[in-house]
């Protein structure tokens, strides 16, 4: 049963009632899954023009909308797994620990590949990538040429990680009445961003992946760490609404409808090209919200079963091989190297491709179990807690 108590009249979840939330576990790879589908757009798979024409206007705004949904969701869960006993050293030491071993054994594997590959390894952006430092860089060959291009998005994590314990400060300051006005602020915020971006940053250079933004225009609206930080802020204002009872109970089924009746609607829109992706905020903010308010009442979910969860605790390893195994099993078919994408795609048959597509998720799968079993789980437990607790000395502002 969920304990509840009241406080100021509303009732209230305590963070501290230790209440499990499934099925945002689930939900890391369900965006993982949409990364992958997007990625797989860029080497052209299909050799019916029309069906990969149809294929891409299908994937292209999954990946603004999935790293969006990273985002808000770690904003979330850090807010709702917040204890009021932790401390910033405690907390520090889970983050690293969480974040960089597999990212370093991802990094090395990928500089020994490009070496027996013969390729020439970009050293300033291996250099800038390793401590996740690229997103900063206003050069788009930092964002998506680096060791590992994907985790550019973990250069904007660490910055929300970095200023979580005194942005909860803040959050936790807010009177639970006011808890929707502010995540209507900071979606107000994020939309004007792009606004801010065509006003004052210059019109050139151009950058290839946008017809209409120039490329410090696009940085700013999409990689800039301190620009993304509205959606981390949405997705801990929403934590906050669910722990002091303001969630008013919209069914998950409900919210995912909606998000998808939207989703279709903007296909015509390019999202990423455009700097609009901050339409999906609310709407992904409700979905994560809505689906741990229903861990919270005890529903069992197609999120919350045994399979989805395992799915989602290997998720972060999914995301950082992705990439590397999508490219280098289509390159095998033309006899070359797929690092970085660098290699002449030969596309399938319509049944082929679709048959590769699962074939190489399932393949990322494997391989992203194998690095969180040899190289995640040991260190999260190995080193990731200190082996004898003691108080904390200056704790993390727990709702």
């Amino acid at each position: 049963m969920t304990v509840r108590e009241k406080v100021d009249g509303v009732s209230v979840i305590p963070a501290s009632s230790g209440t499990r939330l499934p099925s945002l576990t689930s939900l890391r790879i369900v965006a993982a899954t949409m990364v992958f589908v997007h990625h797989a757009m860029f080497q052209p798979l299909f050799s019916n023009q029309g069906v990969q024409n149809a294929y891409n206007k299908f994937a292209n705004n999954l990946g603004p909308l999935s790293v969006m949904f990273f985002f808000v969701l770690s904003g979330f869960i850090l807010t709702w797994a917040a204890k009021p006993h932790d401390s910033l050293k405690h907390y520090y030491r889970r983050r690293f620990f969480k974040i960089f071993p597999n990212h370093i054994a991802v990094y090395a594997i990928l500089l020994v590949l490009m070496f027996v590959a013969g390729r020439a390894i970009p050293w300033p952006q291996a250099l800038v990538s390793l401590p996740l430092l690229q997103a900063w860089v206003p050069d788009f060959n930092y964002q998506l040429f680096a060791i590992n291009p994907p985790t550019w998005t973990l250069s904007v994590e660490l910055l929300f990680y970095l200023c979580f314990p005194f942005l909860l400060i803040l959050v936790n300051r807010i009177r639970p009445s006011r808890l929707w006005l502010y995540a209507g602020l900071v979606a107000v915020a994020a939309a004007l961003m792009p606004v801010v971006s065509r006003l004052f940053l210059p019109d050139s250079p151009a950058t290839p992946v946008s017809a209409s933004l120039s490329w410090p225009q696009l940085w700013f609206i999409y990689y800039l760490p301190v620009t993304r930080m509205f959606e981390f802020l949405a997705g801990m204002v929403m934590a906050r609404i669910l722990l002091t009872g303001r969630w008013r109970g919209v069914r998950p089924l409900v919210i995912v409808v909606v998000l998808v009746v939207a989703y279709v609607a903007t296909l015509p829109l390019k999202l990423f090209e455009e700097g609009y992706q901050v339409v999906f905020l609310l709407p992904l903010a409700l979905v994560i919200t809505g689906a741990a308010a229903a861990d919270v009442a005890g529903r069992r979910t197609v999120l919350s079963s045994r399979g989805m969860v395992w799915l989602g605790e290997i998720s972060y390893a999914f995301y950082l091989v992705h990439i590397t195994v999508l490219f280098s099993l289509q390159a095998a078919f033309n006899h070359q190297w797929g690092l970085g994408g660098m290699f002449t795609s030969r596309p399938f048959g319509t049944l082929p491709a679709i048959a590769f597509l699962i074939g190489a998720y399932l393949a990322c799968v494997f391989v992203a179990w194998l690095l969180y079993v040899l190289v995640e789980r040991p260190v999260m437990r190995r080193w990731a807690r200190p082996k004898q607790a003691r108080p904390a000395e200056t704790p993390l502002a727990a709702p």
